[in-house]
């Protein structure tokens, strides 16, 4: 269980205090649009806000800058709240699937061959041999790797289980990624892309800023020993990672067919991650769209020689500098005139609205 400490508490109410005395407490987004701060009630959102602050402060070491983000954490960080999300959410993978399919066609998209909200009715499906995989639509890591029909008689119980405790779960609520949460959860069944290589597809994420790829990730043994690395769009590597040191990845063949649709999917939008599969020669398939990724608490980092306590051996520590990169990205979007005036989204820029300010400041400072 996480402690949410009272200092946190009330730096975060003298933001949002500092945001409405500047004018700059967004109102509704138009129709078709919705943002966290109009989707809790106030003491959910209070919840939120303060968790999510603790979540960040225990992670990077610092707390977010609400009114002026810098590093791509805090935007991300700020986004969870404030930024307007189009209806229906895109967060529902299966209303993603629809959306790629409308802007590139089904021949980037996984074959799905059963989708629905009750297990005994997957369990009952006969969907053919082979290798599949069972996800749900209403979060992350929600998945599970099977071998049909087989295993639907040898997995029944984890299946059940799993499958059930999937559809019921409310992810993201309590952390501030409500989007999760405004559809119904359904289940589905995916055929397992393999594009022959045998093990799971390597992942390619596009970071996308203003409809424009800029940051590339990789991502290969996701289940077994992740390697990720990061690159710019002429393919050259950056010495960043997470964890551990970043892979060598060699340059797909279709990287420009790769990048053509990803800033496709994402045109229209601020910012958006948009994850595709590959093998790195013709095929490509859709993953998800994100606009939290991490939920602003992935930590890059960079070796850092002889730092391990003495071993003279390398460690790795915060890169803040290419955080801190990242989030420009932001505002080179804003400067190029895709959102509002004082480096606000569209839509962001109005009057101070102490009505809506002081009850959430009470309902977050009367929890300490």
């Amino acid at each position: 269980m996480i402690i949410v400490e009272t200092m946190v508490a009330h730096n975060i109410v003298g933001q949002l205090g500092s945001i409405a005395v500047m004018g700059r407490w967004p109102e509704r987004p138009p129709d078709g649009m919705l943002r966290g701060v109009d989707f809790y009630f106030e003491s959910a959102l209070a919840r939120a806000l303060t968790l999510s602050a603790q979540m960040f402060k225990n992670r990077h070491g610092y707390l977010p800058n609400l009114a002026s983000p810098e590093t791509f954490s805090e935007h991300i960080f700020w986004r969870k709240f404030f930024a307007p999300l189009p209806m229906p959410s895109l967060a529902d993978k299966l209303a993603a699937y629809d959306y790629v399919k409308e802007l590139v066609g089904d021949d980037f998209l996984p074959s799905v061959v059963w989708a629905g909200d009750n297990v005994s009715e997957l369990l009952a499906s006969k969907p053919g041999a082979g290798r599949f995989v069972l996800k749900a639509n209403n979060g992350c890591h929600f998945n599970m790797f099977l071998r049909l029909p087989g295993d639907l008689f040898v997995k029944r119980g984890e299946i059940e289980k799993q499958a059930t405790r999937w559809l019921e779960s409310r992810f993201g609520y309590a952390w501030g990624e409500w989007q999760y949460c405004t559809f119904k959860p359904r289940l589905f069944l995916e055929g397992f892309l393999d594009f022959d290589q045998g093990d799971t597809p390597d992942d390619l994420k596009f970071y996308c800023f203003g409809g424009k790829a800029g940051l590339i990730e990789i991502g290969v043994d996701r289940f077994t020993q992740l390697g990720t690395a990061f690159y710019d769009l002429s393919w050259k590597r950056f010495p960043v990672g997470y964890k551990y040191e970043p892979i060598h990845y060699g340059r797909p063949d279709n990287l420009d067919e790769m990048i053509r649709v990803a800033e496709t999917i994402a045109s229209g939008m601020e910012f958006a991650r948009v994850d595709l599969y590959s093998d790195g020669k013709r095929n490509i398939k859709f993953g998800e769209i994100t606009f939290t990724p991490g939920d602003a608490l992935s930590r890059f980092t960079r070796a850092c020689l002889g730092s391990d306590g003495g071993t003279g051996g390398p460690s790795r520590i915060a890169d803040l500098e290419f955080d801190k990169w990242l989030g420009s990205l932001f505002g080179k979007v804003r400067s190029a005139g895709l959102a509002g005036e004082d480096g606000a989204p569209p839509g962001h820029n109005c009057h101070m609205r102490q009505a809506t300010m002081a009850p959430l400041a009470n309902t977050m400072l009367a929890r300490k």
